[in-house]
């Protein structure tokens, strides 16, 4: 594979027997993929807990459209700490050094002591999912006596907006419940900052809460049908997979650029919000934009920065502290959505609306969830020209892309793409020269 593309790399840790411990591999997109969204990534180790799936890892995170995407992966037969430091390691010199924002890993010590020797700084937190898996066995019994504790301990967790509000909450639960003295329970509380999302909503991990479930790699496996023994099997079966996952990609982009949004208000934020967005990334924005209208703004401070209290007409006890900076042109809230998923709140948006402010700000519209997320398609347009100029531009840039891409994934795709690309430049210079 790497003969036919350079740009596939692998490496290999033997044991002391000088046989294969661990494997990893990143394909030719991988680096591209990762200058594009590698701001927030997932060690995704769920098929290693079932002996009837490969011992596989993957490095994933979410494109323009919140669909998975595939950073590299590994085979994991020697799961200790000194070995996710190798892989760590490794993974990161594939791409190119730069460290992602956020890092999510499973509930997995050697994992998390390996996270923190590589990735130093960069926010690191459990899977939500992976700790609520394990609760499921720790807490069975009581989960059978209390038929609805399940529910509201999730409720709890996922639901809590604030700090002060998961804790007060936390601790009605344990006092309804009689837990206090439950082992697990404090266990997860006192790791509450590397899991619970009011603790983590200062940082990026591109989450959309109450957003469709994403597939894990194990169902990435049963689904692609990947049940070969050999590692030459599983890494030609696995590309082939990502291959097929990739013209998925090519679906949405053609959804978003070929389909018109209904517009549901008149707000001119919604009309510029439409042109920037994927499809998908629209419409979460939309239903803040519509849900914004639910919400009642009172002007606590006001000067060149202003602070407002945001507040839905049936439900005063919620309020959200909203801060406007007019100099700067910033915006933030209280509930730190933005931080957290990149897209600006109903709060702030509604603030924003009652200043009078008719577009979003440029800072505010995050690139990596844009239709021109995967290019520098904007800078090489020309400041002045808009309109069709720019239009076909833009899609040219975007077709290019995406050619570039599946033309260097072999020796020979690579001829074939160089002969079209000179064939096709040969015709337009001809009939450029005609007009």
């Amino acid at each position: 594979m790497q003969l036919d593309n350079p740009a596939f790399r692998y490496a290999v840790q033997l044991d002391r027997s000088g046989c294969v411990a661990n494997f990893i591999w990143v394909d030719a997109r991988a680096g591209s993929l990762y200058r594009w969204f590698g701001d927030a990534v997932v060690f995704d180790l769920t098929c290693t807990r079932n002996r009837r799936v490969v011992p596989f890892a993957a490095f994933t995170g979410l494109n323009h459209h919140r669909q998975i995407i595939v950073f590299g992966c590994a085979l994991m037969t020697d799961e200790n700490e000194d070995s996710f430091v190798w892989l760590f390691e490794t993974w990161l010199a594939f791409m190119g050094g730069k460290k992602p924002m956020s890092f999510t890993i499973g509930y997995n010590r050697a994992v998390e002591m390996a996270a923190r020797r590589i990735f130093g700084d960069v926010r690191c937190r459990f899977c939500r999912q992976d700790i609520f898996s394990i609760c499921k066995q720790k807490l069975a019994g009581l989960y059978s006596e209390h038929s609805t504790l399940k529910q509201e301990l999730k409720e709890c967790v996922i639901e809590s907006e604030m700090i002060d509000e998961f804790e007060s909450t936390w601790r009605m639960l344990l006092s309804k419940y009689n837990l206090f003295g439950n082992e697990w329970l404090q266990t997860i509380y006192n790791i509450r900052r590397q899991w619970v999302p009011a603790y983590l909503k200062d940082s990026f991990f591109g989450e959309l809460l109450n957003a469709p479930k994403l597939e894990v790699m194990f169902k990435f496996f049963q689904r692609n049908s990947i049940t070969a023994t050999t590692l030459r099997d599983i890494a030609f079966q696995f590309d082939k997979a990502i291959a097929r996952d990739y013209q998925n990609e090519l679906q949405e982009d053609f959804a978003t650029f070929s389909s018109k949004p209904v517009m549901k208000t008149s707000h001119p934020m919604e009309k510029q919000a439409s042109e920037l967005y994927t499809k998908v990334m629209f419409d979460f924005f939309q239903d803040e934009l519509i849900e914004s209208s639910e919400f009642s703004v009172q002007t606590v401070e006001s000067g060149d920065i202003s602070k407002f209290e945001v507040t839905r007409a049936e439900n005063d006890n919620k309020r959200y502290s909203v801060v406007y900076n007019e100099p700067g042109a910033s915006v933030s809230c209280s509930c730190h959505k933005f931080e957290f998923v990149g897209m600006l709140c109903r709060h702030a948006l509604r603030v924003l609306m009652a200043i009078g402010m008719p577009l979003l700000p440029e800072n505010y519209i995050l690139k990596r969830w844009t239709r021109n997320a995967k290019s520098n398609i904007l800078s090489q347009v020309p400041e002045n020209t808009k309109g069709p100029l720019a239009w076909r531009c833009n899609d040219l840039c975007r077709d290019a892309m995406r050619f570039a891409e599946e033309g260097a994934t072999s020796v020979e795709i690579y001829k074939t793409a160089k002969e079209a690309l000179q064939k096709a430049f040969a015709e337009i210079l001809l009939q450029r020269e005609v007009q």
